[in-house]
């Protein structure tokens, strides 16, 4: 399967207070992390900012078509430039997610337009795989100004996974870090 990666690193990051994809953990930026976490799974890789500065790591950088609505907006705006018809969605800020996930989670993909992990904390539509069928559900949102994933992935066919025991495996595996004290 031709999957193309697409990662969200174009956030305000108001609560780091900087721009996180290019805060270091453990000597690579959060933007070099998750490029190479997912660069054995991809056929193409988008960075989805509208940061100048993420231009800077050699794969194409989509600024959101449609401004000030979060994380839909990144998302859309990859699905319309990404030639495959599975995306691998990843923010940046998710420095915990692991190849085993990932390699879990490409599993899951079948007839749907959506294959997103949940735990009892909640389900994780930033880390999740979106097929280009959902796109006319998310323009018609996007257009009503209703720019909730959740209702989105309700309106859609999606694979809701449990990834509980994953969670097990890696504790810290949804993780996101927002904050300086997170790093």
């Amino acid at each position: 399967m031709q999957i193309t990666t697409i990662i969200l690193a174009g956030g305000k990051s108001k609560r780091m207070g900087t721009d996180k994809a290019l805060l270091e953990l453990d000597g690579l930026t959060l933007l070099e992390r998750a490029i190479n976490l997912c660069k054995p799974f991809s056929s193409e890789l988008l960075i989805s900012s509208n940061h100048e500065s993420h231009t800077t790591f050699g794969y194409s950088v989509i600024e959101d078509e449609i401004k000030n609505c979060g994380p839909m907006g990144g998302i859309y705006s990859g699905l319309k430039q990404s030639n495959s018809d599975w995306n691998l969605i990843l923010s940046v800020d998710a420095a915990f997610v692991d190849e085993p996930f990932l390699q879990f989670l490409l599993k899951e993909s079948g007839d749907f337009d959506a294959v997103v992990p949940f735990t009892e904390k909640g389900a994780e539509p930033l880390i999740a795989l979106y097929n280009k069928g959902i796109l006319p559900v998310m323009e018609n949102q996007l257009k009503s100004g209703d720019y909730r994933m959740q209702n989105l992935l309700k309106e859609s066919k999606t694979n809701w996974f449990d990834a509980g025991k994953l969670l097990e495996e890696n504790k810290r595996l949804f993780n996101n870090l927002n904050r300086p004290e997170d790093l």
